[in-house]
């Protein structure tokens, strides 16, 4: 992590053209001020501002990958931290992506660690998913905030995971309160329902970034899924979409 402060105080003002100059030019500069071997690895547009930019540089020396915020002419390079305000919902999930992307990988927990804890978990806590098999050999837990753009891409794969198991979702709000007012209103509406099709429609109706709440879905009581982040976090479980599976 010392690494990348290092190269993100010596990084100094880029210019910006088309992509791809921009891709070598950015690369060369950042390549001689910080006496670094660096290329540009993503460039992402932002919905919310057309004069800023998200670029991931890796520094192909050690791999170290970190995200920044690049001012369209290139003058001003500002590395993203954990922390993201924006009136744009799409722009958050690619700032959280681009973070997230880059920071290092923590350990898993032991798997007998979560063994227990998914295990102790009570069915309210869980929106379960039937399996379509006649003898599922195992379940499925999923932690997912829906706000992560790869927790929305989990769950598409979960029609898959029902051919062999059952799956069990557990909502946090690592990425903020908006977070914990989508997971409360999506326990809300799929509380009554069986049917796996319409309880993950409701699902990946939420987790869509264009998804407005209402003012009444703000003013919800979010203990619960509060709750459940901070039982995540204690179980050694630090980043979503996370999946574990338990035999049956």
């Amino acid at each position: 992590m010392k690494k990348a402060t290092i190269f993100i105080l010596m990084l100094t003002s880029l210019a910006f053209a088309s992509n791809e100059a921009y891709r070598a030019k950015i690369s060369k500069l950042a390549s001689q001020k910080t006496q670094r071997d660096i290329e540009v690895k993503q460039i992402s547009e932002l919905e919310g501002s057309k004069d800023l930019r998200i670029v991931i540089l890796n520094d192909k020396k050690d791999n170290v990958e970190i995200a920044v915020l690049a001012t369209k002419d290139g003058n001003i390079i500002i590395g993203l931290s954990n922390i993201f305000l924006s009136q744009n919902e799409k722009d958050l999930a690619i700032l959280a992506q681009a973070y997230q992307s880059t920071q290092p990988k923590p350990n898993s927990p032991k798997p007998e660690v979560l063994n227990q804890f998914f295990s102790s978990l009570s069915t309210n806590r869980l929106i379960s998913f039937q399996s379509s098999a006649k003898k599922p050999k195992q379940i499925y837990y999923l932690v997912s905030d829906p706000r992560c753009p790869g927790c929305r891409k989990e769950l598409e794969e979960v029609q898959e995971k029902l051919k062999t198991g059952d799956v069990k979702i557990l909502l946090v709000s690592f990425l903020g309160k908006e977070s914990a007012y989508k997971a409360k209103l999506i326990y809300e509406k799929v509380s009554n329902i069986k049917d796996n099709t319409k309880k993950l429609k409701i699902m990946q109706e939420i987790y869509n970034p264009e998804y407005k709440l209402k003012p009444k879905d703000k003013t919800q009581d979010i203990k619960m899924i509060e709750k459940n982040s901070e039982d995540v976090l204690k179980a050694g479980i630090q980043s979503v979409p996370f999946t574990h599976s338990i035999q049956k």
